[in-house]
């Protein structure tokens, strides 16, 4: 059966709550329009210190960024100086450091943070998070290091190197990584052993890394290391160096040591490796470790080699020349005598068929007129002589006894078979 169902009316309290909870919470387009307003507000203001940025959305990208870096342990904090001031032709290092470095900071130490700001808060540094951890100075150096465990100079300037590493050792940074290219005040060291026993006196973990200039072309090419004294460093990659400084940073076979970074034509250890399923981390231990080598090509040959490869090979030429015939001429000897001797088994063999053949044939030979009338007299005598030999013919039987009749016993004689 149909059973009317009676709406009880909403209490007005309730209705009052409902409608004054719409009324707090904004609409979309208010939302949208309050986020374009904070930002520009503040264009260069990281995300997290612009006012008006829903709790929501911070939330959610840190829930993600979580989620990235699941259970990798943080490498530290790292403080960046770029020699030349700038961190235009740099910039790509701090996105490097955040992707796969996994520092917990990262500290941008220049004279102008506004400058600095403009060069490394792109689209992809609010997106990737990495503006959630970097963090700008410019401010004495000491104070950024006071915060940091290791320091990362790039492009650095020999002439500052001694006070700048006295400054970190003092502040409590660990760890010293020192790269000097052709882009930079210092493009190579004027005394690479002072500068190693100015590194060694100062206890901290230190590397050094020479580079040519660094160009924005495509990077995955071949690299090699060298000493740090090398005569000639040629451009390199702007992806390949700062991808192996990030993985240096944290690899111990990096420490206490100075070389250069040079290109390589020879990839083929690198492309055997990434076929194998191997990192960019594992690339740069095994280069750290010389189980990367550049396959020096063969030089090309001058032309005194080349007449005297000729010479050889005309000589080995005629010697292989004069060693056929020689083959050639022994085995026709060899041809000459195996016929010789073919030929006289072949003679031997015909011979005796000959005499196989007049034998047999004065065997079946037909016999002459008088030859065959003593043929005919012997086997005459022969047959007389067979017939003296023959045995005489048995007696007769004796007659039989007579019978009752006073007759023979034998009845009436018959006559002889033959007659009969």
């Amino acid at each position: 059966p149909h059973i009317p169902v009676v709406m009880a009316p909403m209490p007005s309290l309730l209705l009052s709550l409902v409608a004054g909870a719409h009324a707090l919470l904004p609409t979309a387009p208010q939302a949208a329009v309050a986020s374009r307003t904070a930002r520009s507000a503040h264009p260069l203001t990281p995300a997290h210190t612009r006012p008006g940025l829903a709790v929501a959305g911070r939330a959610s990208l840190q829930t993600l960024r979580a989620c990235r870096t699941g259970s990798i342990i943080m490498a530290g904090s790292v403080v960046v100086t770029d020699g030349s001031d700038s961190f235009y032709n740099s910039r790509a290092i701090f996105q490097l450091l955040h992707d796969f470095g996994k520092f917990k900071s990262i500290t941008a130490s220049s004279s102008s943070v506004s400058d600095a700001k403009k060069m490394l808060l792109s689209r992809q540094a609010r997106y990737s998070g990495l503006v959630d951890v970097l963090s700008f100075t410019e401010a004495d150096i000491s104070e950024a290091f006071a915060k940091s465990d290791t320091w990362l100079a790039i492009n650095a300037d020999e002439a500052k190197l001694e006070s700048q590493l006295a400054q970190a050792k003092a502040a409590g940074v660990k760890r010293v990584f020192i790269t000097l290219s052709a882009d930079g005040p210092t493009p190579s060291l004027s005394n690479p052993e002072a500068m190693r026993s100015t590194l060694e006196a100062s206890g901290l973990e230190f590397t050094v890394l020479r580079t040519g200039k660094v160009v924005p072309t495509s990077g995955g090419g071949g690299l090699k290391i060298a000493e740090i004294d090398a005569e000639s460093c040629e451009d390199v990659p702007r992806e390949d160096v700062y991808r192996f400084i990030t993985e240096c940073l944290t690899l111990p076979e990096a420490n206490g040591r100075l070389f250069s970074l040079l290109p390589s034509a020879d990839d083929s250890q690198f492309r055997e490796m990434r076929q194998a399923g191997c990192d960019r981390r594992e690339e740069a231990q095994a280069l750290l470790a010389g189980v990367i080598v550049e396959k020096v090509p063969e030089e090309a040959p001058t032309a005194k080699q080349i007449e005297i490869s000729e010479e050889e090979a005309r000589k080995s030429k005629i010697e292989s020349d004069a060693e056929a015939e020689e083959e050639v001429k022994m085995l026709l000897e060899k041809a000459r005598a195996r016929g010789i001797e073919n030929e006289k088994k072949r003679k031997e063999e015909e011979a005796a068929l000959a005499a196989k053949r007049a034998e047999r044939a004065q065997y079946y030979i037909a016999p002459k007129e008088g030859e065959e009338e003593e043929e005919g007299k012997k086997v005459e005598g022969e047959k007389k002589d067979d017939d003296d030999d023959a045995p005489p013919p048995p007696p007769p039987s004796p007659p039989s006894p007579p019978g009752p009749d006073g007759k023979g016993g034998d009845g009436p004689k018959e006559p002889p078979l033959a007659m009969a």
